[in-house]
């Protein structure tokens, strides 16, 4: 960029309609809370709506929300903390696994501290009673979903996991009321995820969503939200410490509907490990 987004931002908001300007205004004073920020929270803080924030953005020649966390991070953050909030320049390897360490714990232990034992326990009887379960997860979240199906499928509820975005769409329109869908998304901002499982909602499949504590995008397509917290901000591809609390929150619900089955985990569980014996030196 010729100048910084900030300054583009002083240039350009007196054209701005008085709601873009009273965005301006919030991200001039407040740039680094922005940056951590999902488009849904700060549009509630701000007291405007969603577009007007996205509007702003393409004033300023940008293509959306995320785009402007990226161009502020870019010029205001360390390189490195794009690369892990925590570690800095020159750490040597001792620092850095310590910092990695640590940052898992303290987003495990935020997690819990936000997570709802109530709404754990809805997604459980959700999953227990349902036809099918489906998990879609993109990117980061893709790996996790994944997990999810190995674990799932030895529950014998019919388990399938999708990271592609044309085979969630697919699959999301021709769900039936009692199917269940798990949309994975540690912003809460995934296109992909909220259309995906706006065509499951759509279709009266019950909707769970493991993502950001504040409020989201996704939050408006989720009948059930269980709530991670990171201390990772938005601007980032990955969110490390985040995937380690979603796959926690995945194997507390895979947990609680086991012991609901128990008899009939037990024996999945052998026909399983017996199914891989020759697979093994």
């Amino acid at each position: 960029m010729d100048n910084s987004i900030l300054e583009k931002i002083k240039e350009q908001k007196e054209s701005f309609r008085d709601s873009e300007e009273k965005v301006a205004n919030y991200i001039l004073a407040r740039w680094q809370e922005v940056l951590h920020l999902p488009i849904t929270e700060l549009a509630e803080r701000i007291g405007v709506s969603e577009a007007t924030i996205v509007r702003m953005c393409k004033k300023l020649g940008l293509r959306g929300f995320q785009e402007l966390k990226i161009a502020l991070a870019t010029e205001k953050i360390q390189p490195i903390k794009t690369v892990h909030q925590a570690v800095q320049e020159g750490d040597d390897l001792e620092t850095i696994l310590k910092k990695v360490f640590s940052a898992n714990i303290r987003a495990m232990e935020s997690t819990l501290n936000v997570i709802s034992v109530k709404e754990i326990e809805r997604a459980i009887d959700a999953i227990l009673n349902a036809r099918q379960l489906q998990i879609y997860g993109v990117g980061g979240s893709g790996p996790v979903a994944l997990d999810a199906q190995h674990k799932f499928m030895k529950t014998g509820i019919p388990t399938v996991a999708y990271i592609d975005s044309h085979m969630m769409a697919m699959s999301a329109s021709i769900l039936e009321p009692q199917d269940v869908v798990i949309g994975i998304s540690a912003s809460g901002s995934s296109k992909d995820i909220f259309e995906a499982l706006e065509l499951a909602k759509n279709r009266g499949a019950t909707t769970i969503g493991i993502t950001h504590y504040a409020k989201t995008p996704l939050d408006r397509v989720l009948d059930i939200k269980l709530s991670v917290s990171s201390e990772e901000t938005f601007y980032r591809t990955e969110s490390t410490s985040a995937r380690i609390a979603q796959l926690s929150i995945i194997d507390t619900l895979y947990i609680g509907v086991a012991l609901k089955r128990l008899d009939k985990m037990i024996e999945n569980l052998k026909l399983t490990r017996e199914a891989i014996v020759p697979k093994r030196f």
